[in-house]
């Protein structure tokens, strides 16, 4: 058999291969997109989960309503969720800007102006876990991103399992009212089909509102005692430091005594804004929930640890 040519030699081969392959190598790297370093963020959900992502010092903008964790707040304000400044996002030079899927105005300028975007769902627990997602790869630490995902997973199976079997109340959340009233009225209800329903079920309920049709139906007191709730939750992002306070609130429903949840002393006022934000602190209410329409099953859960 007659030798292989030098240059032939299988060894000789495979380095001449990698030889002339990485310089492409090194180029495809080059060309790789840097991850952003100067990030806009247009909804308070998105900020949060940056935050938890460990990028906070990256954020050079948010809007009015950013205002957790507390760093948040001493973040340049580019306007509202409405009426962004896209000016001032572009003089900050923004490298990447953050925005909900309802963005469509903000997608459409931004765009114009050459900003890169990132569009996140927030509609659903899957929603708020595929932004995580998406922030994370998009900001160069998908370890992390799945990370937190994996913990907020984790409590909410736990909370699961603790409710588990135990009879399911009817649940009524009021995501929306004037409590500076003495009227209860204009109140806006959870629906179906969104995430205030999802962690009404995780947390061992049913939704009392049984309509697909709305996602946020606005209901007068008559229709509250049509749906005959057994609990109601009150959700309030926080009272002015001259309001009332969180009993003051509850007491508000007691015309509607009729009504189990009233009758039975389950109006439960919950106060923060994690309760009214679809961002990664959807666990807490999630947590509140479960304790609150099943105390017990937390009782034996503390007795058995």
């Amino acid at each position: 058999m007659r030798a292989l040519p030098s240059c032939l030699h299988p060894l000789r081969l495979s380095l001449a291969i990698l030889i002339a392959l990485a310089p492409a190598s090194f180029a495809a790297q080059a060309d790789a997109p840097a991850a952003p370093q100067r990030i806009v963020s247009l909804a308070p959900s998105t900020t949060e989960i940056l935050f938890e992502l460990g990028l906070g010092e990256r954020i050079v903008g948010v809007t009015r309503y950013c205002d957790h964790p507390e760093a948040a707040k001493n973040i340049r304000k580019l306007g509202g969720y409405i009426d962004p400044s896209y000016e001032e996002i572009v003089a900050l030079q923004a490298d990447l800007a953050i925005l909900l899927t309802s963005h469509h105005d903000a997608k459409r300028e931004l765009t114009k102006m050459a900003v890169p975007t990132l569009i996140t769902p927030h509609d659903t627990v899957a929603d708020i876990h595929e932004a995580i997602r998406l922030i994370g790869e998009a900001c160069g630490v998908p370890d992390r991103a799945a990370a937190m995902i994996g913990g907020l997973t984790h409590r909410s199976e736990a909370i699961r399992r603790a409710v588990a079997g135990k009879p399911r109340p009817r649940v009524l959340i009021c995501v929306g009212r004037d409590i500076n009233s003495d009227q209860l009225a204009g109140m806006y209800m959870a629906g179906r089909n969104g995430l205030y329903d999802e962690l009404i079920e995780a947390a061992g309920g049913i939704n009392a509102y049984r309509d697909t049709k709305v996602a946020y139906p606005q209901i007068s007191a008559e229709g509250v005692i049509e749906l005959d709730p057994d609990v109601i939750i009150d959700l309030v992002s926080h009272i002015e430091p001259d309001g009332r306070t969180a009993e003051q609130i509850a007491r508000q429903w007691a015309p509607l005594r009729v009504v189990p949840a009233v009758r039975n002393n389950r109006v439960h006022v919950i106060i923060g804004t994690h309760a009214l934000r679809p961002g990664p602190r959807y666990i807490l209410l999630l947590e509140q929930l479960a304790r609150l329409l099943h105390p017990d099953a937390f009782r034996e859960e503390a007795a058995h640890e």
